[in-house]
């Protein structure tokens, strides 16, 4: 009897692995499919805003391009947002439309098989390949030079951000904001069971190799209070990035709320004057 029931909790153990890496593989690399967007707010003027797509691996991605009043000199955010959800969910917007209000030009974009995106996302490569296509489309853009972007992902846009700026040469500079240092420390705080999960997420995502390799500057923003990506993984990736860097850990803020628990004058401080300081 003993045996039979320890057979049992271990195919219930597996049993619950398998659901948690299937749930993993799920939430991480796929995205809230629209026919079209409805933005939850419109901070941003009609005739600033511009729904825009761009070709990436044969798959068309959709994004806005948010452009700023005016035709004096500035820098352009390409923003990677994080898992689940689309480029007009809440947080994804609120995000943007900050960038926007902080005097930013800003590309955001969703990732294959998110939003309108065309495809599927299937691993990290499909996401840093898509990345790829949304910079390669901000520089067409009037003014925009690879000195002037600057690469900002939030949450699983950290894969995404750091894989632009550890591949583009001359970048004006990297922001992580709520960054994981690797697939398995994300995939270990996401596993409430407690099981060993060397294999709920088949891809390395090793954000803190590829930090590494980045020139650029690099500011790296946290809550302390983040459950979701703990605030010391944004430590590892800062002490895995190269000089000049900046570490601002938020008192309080969460996941998602950076922003929002700075304020929108504090962040914009802090972002503006760090571009604009970096010398790429």
């Amino acid at each position: 009897m003993t045996r039979v029931l320890t057979r049992a909790r271990a195919a219930l153990g597996l049993a619950a692995l398998a659901m948690a890496a299937c749930k993993l593989d799920t939430t991480v690399f796929n995205g809230d499919a629209v026919s079209a967007y409805t933005l939850p707010t419109t901070v941003i003027p009609d005739s600033l805003r511009r729904e825009v797509t761009f070709p990436s691996g044969g798959e068309t991605l959709h994004g806005f391009w948010l452009r700023q009043p005016g035709s004096a000199p500035r820098l352009t955010v390409v923003f990677s947002h994080g898992k689940s959800g689309n480029l007009a969910s809440e947080v994804k917007w609120r995000h943007a439309e900050v960038l926007w209000q902080s005097g930013f030009d800003v590309l955001t974009y969703d990732y294959r098989g998110f939003g309108r995106s065309t495809g599927t996302s299937k691993d990290e490569t499909t996401i840093a390949a898509d990345a790829r296509g949304a910079l390669a489309f901000a520089l067409t853009q009037p003014g925009v030079t690879v000195g002037r972007v600057v690469s900002y992902g939030h949450s699983l846009g950290s894969s995404a951000a750091i894989s632009i700026a550890s591949t583009t040469p001359g970048l004006r500079a990297l922001v992580v904001e709520s960054g994981f240092s690797n697939g398995q420390a994300m995939a270990e705080t996401a596993d409430p069971l407690g099981f060993p999960v060397e294999w709920l997420l088949r891809e390395p995502l090793a954000n803190t190799q590829h930090i590494a390799l980045v020139q650029a500057p690099v500011l790296i923003i946290h809550g302390d209070g983040d459950r979701q990506i703990p605030v010391e993984q944004g430590r590892d990736l800062y002490a895995a990035a190269h000089d000049p860097k900046q570490l601002r850990i938020v008192a309080g803020a969460a996941h998602d709320d950076v922003q929002t628990v700075m304020g929108l004058s504090a962040f914009s401080a802090l972002v503006r004057a760090f571009t604009y300081a970096a010398q790429p």
